[in-house]
């Protein structure tokens, strides 16, 4: 999901609006991919793009695997783990996919995030973009970056009661044995939501903020897929739960949720219990 929305950005700004472009993968290996898999297949086949990046294999064409020009701008793709790539000409748009998998620091530089932040500086209209499936709680990039943020979370109605809720995971339930039975209770009034029921509230959902921020944040999870249903969701996560690690991957990249290790947790309540009075 997060490489689609570098895709969708690079192309708006190519077509609508030209600007120098900067897209940093966890590595340079990774960027290659990208742009190759992603990008090029989308340059090729929108109309509205086709023919403002020259054929790679043109003489003089100004476009490599890594560097391309269109009117009015031009596109850099690199790795987190390349400095040279993250210190170079300004930048107005920068697009930082899977921000999670950055390593902590770019060769002897700094951490990655902030040196390619830096390259907006000198843009008033700059565009900063993370996008990432989260990792580890506490060590989590993506994680900081939304919970500073306005926390934006995709709503939909309930079909009985019409209250508006966002899908979590403790509202899919299922006949004991039978996952392919799942099925999404409301929040509000209880009501079974049948998965068929799932695209009209999407089609109608809507993104609100959760609080205050001048930085958009969004989060949304798998049970919104159209092309997933709620039962192949629960199916994936009795397979998930047989092995830690298994539960952890799911998690992250199926409830977009950042992984705590049991040993990390503090009971609250218990903490608290062991508090003792001291005379001054």
């Amino acid at each position: 999901m997060s490489s689609r929305c570098a895709s969708i950005t690079i192309g708006y700004f190519i077509s609508q609006d030209p600007s120098p472009i900067l897209v940093v993968q966890p590595t340079l290996e990774m960027g290659k991919t990208f742009s190759k898999d992603r990008l090029a297949p989308m340059l090729r086949d929108t109309p509205s793009l086709r023919g403002k990046v020259k054929d790679p294999r043109a003489r003089d064409s100004g476009n490599t695997v890594m560097q391309k020009t269109f009117p009015g701008g031009h596109l850099t793709i690199t790795g987190a783990n390349s400095p040279a790539g993250l210190a170079s000409r300004p930048i107005r748009v920068v697009l930082q996919d899977e921000v999670d998998r950055f390593p902590p620091s770019a060769g002897s530089e700094g951490d990655p995030v902030n040196l390619a932040r830096r390259r907006t500086a000198t843009f008033w209209n700059r565009k900063i973009i993370l996008t990432s499936t989260p990792t580890i709680k506490g060590a989590s990039r993506i994680e900081a970056a939304f919970e500073n943020s306005d926390q934006r979370k995709f709503f939909v109605t309930c079909p009985h009661c019409e209250e508006p809720q966002t899908l979590k995971w403790p509202g899919v339930s299922w006949p004991e044995g039978e996952p392919e039975n799942a099925v999404y209770a409301c929040e509000h009034c209880g009501a079974v939501i049948e998965e068929k029921q799932k695209p009209s509230m999407l089609l109608n959902g809507y993104w609100r903020s959760t609080r205050e921020s001048a930085t958009a944040g969004f989060y949304i999870n798998e049970l919104y897929s159209p092309w997933r249903t709620w039962a192949e969701v629960a199916q994936d996560f009795l397979e998930a739960k047989k092995n830690p690690e298994t539960l952890k991957t799911w998690v992250n990249t199926s409830l977009g949720e950042t992984w705590e290790e049991a040993g990390e947790q503090v009971e609250g309540e218990g903490l608290m219990s062991r508090r003792e009075s001291f005379d001054v």
